[in-house]
């Protein structure tokens, strides 16, 4: 199997804070992996993110946004068996709510996939600090 190959960063709180929804320019910061003198290559070199939000009338009669999915695409392929990882991370880097998907069939560059969130009860849109894509490789 190969090890967990693209990190994406992408700092998402601000705009979600102060506009009520979220922007489509988000930065995504790949990072390769090396084991000893080698370097483990991405099979991806860039991908979109975006999110699916679910508001919900809270106690006071105020709304309360939740990431419910997040719905990634690429303009590369991504190869079946692939599993991608979404993880919303606090302003602390802890992971507070995550999900993950297999990619089967290929996923084609441009077409998206939807990794649904498995606990949206954290994934409150205000304490979501960073989304963090990881994509680990097929099994070989």
């Amino acid at each position: 199997m190969k090890p967990i190959i693209l990190l994406g960063l992408v700092a998402v709180a601000a705009v979600t804070l102060g506009m009520g929804s979220l922007t489509n320019v988000i930065t995504l910061n790949v990072q390769d992996f090396g084991v000893g003198d080698e370097t483990i290559d991405s099979p991806i070199d860039s991908a979109v993110v975006k999110f699916d939000i679910q508001a919900t009338l809270g106690n006071l009669g105020f709304f309360k946004n939740y990431i419910n999915d997040c719905i990634i695409s690429s303009p590369e392929d991504i190869d079946a068996g692939s599993l991608i990882f979404c993880k919303l991370t606090d302003g602390n880097g802890d992971v507070i709510s995550e999900g993950s998907k297999t990619v089967n069939p290929t996923l084609f560059a441009g077409n998206i996939i939807t990794i649904p969130i498995d606990d949206i009860n954290n994934a409150l849109v205000q304490n979501v600090h960073d989304v963090l894509i990881v994509v680990q490789g097929p099994k070989i």
